[in-house]
């Protein structure tokens, strides 16, 4: 009976192995690989690691020294690639395309399943639903309302009221709500943003790339009931004078309460998708964790999803779109002005 790869493609079988920490398990990982090679001589074998404990130099040397040991036919034919955090670090040859392509969307899947999240923090999650309420002209709220709105402890809500000083109107029945709009409590909280707030970018890694708009067709079909679109998308169903041509990249809200989400769903919107910490490397599609207990989405008749517009202003200087994003501002602190005269 043939031994049976982690994985297997028309061109190659891939065997995976996570958080390597001995060099006998190393070893174990080339034999098996060497032996599915052996039955299946039309491939190439990958051995795959992911987030090992062995440094790459002694990964690099005993590779070197098993295949130095083999055949020439199979030791040609055997490869070793090296992934940490989602990134490959080390590959023992040039992987084709097609191979590299795969290798890519394994490490992807690895990653993506069961993605951890780091701990939220609270306080700005009351800020930020605090200012959502003035500018939708919602009105005042109880710490109360607040706490379960956001999943959080009556301190939690207590300091985050506090940080905002006189732009707090409390009302006799205990009741708070914004005066007006918090500059300096948003540019503090804009200064400090990428640290607190979650999100992760993706990368096209085929030569045709998806356009925005075409994934989130896709998107659409899964009928996904905590995935909202953001970014420019969404900024434009507030504010359709929004001046900017086309969408740079698709920009979707997980609402994510818990520790850890399922994102599996990236790799059936577009396999050739893969996550990339390169700031300098043009994303197509980015992830933003809403991680308070009730999103604030807006759902539409049709069944779309849309965040809350603080969230999609968020994202619109996340994504560096400074001239959009300060436009957008004043039409929402506008609007909400113009809300609140009418009370």
């Amino acid at each position: 009976m043939l031994n049976r790869p982690d994985a297997i493609t028309a061109t190659a079988v891939v065997e995976i192995k996570y958080r390597l920490s001995a060099v006998r398990m190393l070893r174990d990982g080339l034999v098996q690989l060497a032996t599915m090679l052996a039955d299946r001589p039309d491939k190439s074998g990958y051995l795959l690691l992911i987030d090992p404990r062995l440094s790459q130099n002694c990964l690099t040397v005993e590779t070197e020294k098993f295949k130095a040991a083999m055949r020439p036919d199979l030791a040609n034919r055997l490869h070793l690639v090296v992934a940490k955090d989602g990134e490959i670090l080390l590959q023992t040859s040039p992987l084709p395309t097609t191979d590299l392509r795969n290798i890519r969307r394994m490490i992807n899947q690895s990653v993506d399943s069961g993605f951890k999240l780091p701990t939220p923090d609270k306080q700005e999650e009351v800020f930020l639903v605090i200012l959502h309420q003035w500018i939708t002209g919602q009105g005042p709220m109880t710490s109360r309302w607040l706490e379960n709105k956001v999943g959080c402890n009556y301190r939690t809500v207590s300091a985050a009221i506090e940080r905002l000083g006189l732009a707090i109107k409390r009302r006799s029945d205990r009741r708070v709500e914004l005066k007006y709009f918090p500059e300096r409590n948003w540019r503090q909280f804009l200064a400090i943003a990428h640290k607190v707030r979650s999100s992760i970018f993706y990368a096209d890694a085929s030569d045709q790339p998806h356009s925005p708009e075409s994934l989130l067709l896709r998107l659409r079909k899964f009928d996904r009931k905590d995935i909202a679109v953001g970014g420019v998308i969404g900024a434009k169903r507030h504010f359709p004078n929004l001046d900017i041509v086309g969408v740079p990249r698709l920009d979707l809200c997980v609402h994510a309460p818990g520790a850890c989400t399922d994102l599996e769903f990236i790799h059936q919107l577009d396999p050739a998708l893969e996550r990339t910490r390169d700031l300098h490397r043009p994303a197509r599609l980015a992830l933003h964790f809403v991680r308070r207990k009730e999103s604030l989405f807006d759902r539409e008749s049709d069944g779309s999803l849309w965040p809350d517009p603080i969230e999609c202003l968020l994202e619109l200087f996340l994504g560096r779109l400074d001239q959009q994003a300060v436009a957008y501002e004043e039409f929402l602190v506008s609007r909400a002005r113009n809300l609140v005269a009418k009370d």
